[in-house]
């Protein structure tokens, strides 16, 4: 298993419910609370860091913030020299 510090920024009172978030994460690291009407964030290490829901977010209610200093992150071509 890859272990990462991926963070995700949530800021609530900024969030108006609209699950656009909720409906651009593929890996399904956001989940939707409907009782509350609000994402929440689980399993943030897999996170595939593609920005889409914070691009999606009209109201900068998200921001990611990639652990660039992850195994995750780092590339090996050596596999093609």
């Amino acid at each position: 298993m890859i272990r990462t510090n991926h963070k995700i920024e949530y800021s609530p009172e900024k969030c108006v419910g609209c699950k656009l978030c909720y409906k651009a994460c593929f890996v399904d690291v956001i989940r939707w609370d409907e009782e509350n009407k609000r994402p929440v964030f689980k399993y943030i290490s897999d996170c595939e860091h593609c920005f889409l829901c914070q691009a999606v977010c009209a109201k900068e209610a998200i921001r990611v913030i990639p652990d660039y200093s992850s195994e995750h992150m780092h590339q090996n071509f050596s596999q093609y020299a």
